[in-house]
């Protein structure tokens, strides 16, 4: 072969890369445009997401604690007016029967 048609690696390798460069496709243009503004859509978007669900989760659990503080007071209230009722009845029932005279054995 001759010397002319053989080139060292190195030869070959140093081409002319400033006249083969490709212009971008659109594709990985819109990409390198818009990547960042969309994450940052999104991100807020999630973020706006979550932050509206606690709040809502928050209305919710304060609306079950109102509940259940009024249900425990009405229960309350029932309990005391049924053991005032039952003291009533005991003292009435003990004012009925008359006292027996304690009596020793002497």
């Amino acid at each position: 072969m001759a010397a002319s048609r053989r080139l060292p690696l190195a030869a070959r390798l140093r081409g002319r890369w400033y006249a083969t460069a490709k212009e971008p496709g659109p594709t990985s243009q819109f990409y390198k445009t818009f990547t960042r503004p969309i994450a940052k859509v999104l991100v807020v978007a999630v973020f706006s997401y979550q932050l509206i669900y606690w709040g809502w989760v928050k209305l919710e659990a304060d609306e079950h604690r109102q509940k259940t503080d009024a249900e425990i007071a009405d229960l309350e209230a029932k309990v005391g007016t049924l053991d005032k009722a039952l003291k009533d009845d005991v003292e009435a029932k003990e004012a009925e029967t008359p006292k027996k005279k304690k009596g020793g054995w002497w």
